[in-house]
C-alpha cells in the first residue's frame, strides 16, 4: 500500500516538471525574441537537430528538448507504441504525460526568457512530431507554427471549433521514399489541417525517413517568412 501511494505521488510531481533540454540563443539577442521548440524521433535526443540549429540560430532561441521516456541507456522516446495486425497501439498515458511536460516546459522558457509570445513555434520529427501535431490540436491558440518532417496523425486525438485554427501555420514535409512512413499519411494530415482551415503548406523531397540540407532550407525559409511578417 505504501508503494501504491508513492507511486500516486511520484508520478504528478514527474508530469510537472520542465523536460531536459538544450538552449541556443541567436546571434544578436533582443526583447520578444521568437522560439522554436523541437522534438526529436523515437531513440534519439535534443542533438539530433544540431545541423538545423546551425542554419537557425541567428533569429531565433531555440529550444531542443528530450523526450522523458528512455530505453537501452541513451535513447529516448516520447512514448512506447507497437504495431499489431497493421495497426498503431500507443502508450495513451504516456503520450499525456509528454504533452504535459512539454507544455511545462515552454511555460517555463516563458517564464525564464524575454520571447515574443505570438511567435511560438514547435516541430518536429517522426515521432517529435507526432507530438507536434497533438499539440497543434489541443492548443493552436499556443503557436504561430508547427513544423510536421516525416510523420503521421496521432493515433488518438480530438479536434477544437473550426475558427481556432484559421491562424494556425503549418509546414509539413516528407519524403517521397519514407519506407516507413508512406507519403499517404502525410497527405492525411494535410487533408485534415486544410479542411481546419489552418494555412498548411506541403513539401515533398526526394528522401527516405530522414531529413537532408534541403529540408532544412525549407524549415528556414518557411520560418523565416513568418517571423519578417
Amino acid at each position: 500500500m505504501k508503494r501504491l501511494w508513492l507511486i500516486l505521488f511520484v508520478v504528478p510531481l514527474f508530469s510537472q516538471e520542465p523536460l531536459k533540454y538544450s538552449i541556443h540563443f541567436p546571434e544578436i539577442t533582443q526583447s520578444n525574441m521568437p522560439v522554436l521548440f523541437l522534438m526529436h524521433g523515437y531513440g534519439n535526443n535534443e542533438k539530433q537537430f544540431n545541423r538545423l540549429v546551425e542554419e537557425l540560430n541567428n533569429k531565433y532561441l531555440i529550444v531542443s528538448m528530450r523526450a522523458p521516456f528512455n530505453f537501452m541507456v541513451i535513447k529516448n522516446r516520447w512514448y512506447e507504441y507497437s504495431i499489431s495486425d497493421g495497426d498503431t497501439l500507443s502508450n495513451q498515458a504516456q503520450i499525456d504525460m509528454s504533452t504535459k511536460r512539454i507544455i511545462k516546459t515552454i511555460e517555463h522558457i516563458e517564464e525564464e526568457y524575454n520571447i515574443d509570445e505570438k511567435k511560438i513555434f514547435i516541430g518536429g520529427f517522426s515521432q517529435g512530431a507526432i507530438m507536434s501535431y497533438k499539440l497543434a490540436l489541443l492548443y493552436p491558440n499556443k503557436f504561430g507554427g508547427i513544423i510536421i518532417h516525416s510523420a503521421r496523425l496521432p493515433v488518438e486525438y480530438s479536434v477544437k471549433e473550426l475558427n481556432l485554427y484559421k491562424n494556425l501555420n503549418i509546414l509539413i514535409i516528407h519524403g517521397s521514399e519514407d519506407s516507413g512512413l508512406s507519403t499517404k499519411w502525410a497527405y492525411q494530415g494535410k487533408a485534415l489541417f486544410e479542411k481546419l482551415g489552418a494555412n498548411t503548406d506541403y513539401y515533398e523531397a526526394k528522401i527516405g525517413h530522414k531529413m537532408n540540407k534541403e529540408t532544412y532550407g525549407k524549415i528556414k525559409q518557411w520560418l523565416f517568412t513568418l517571423v519578417d511578417e
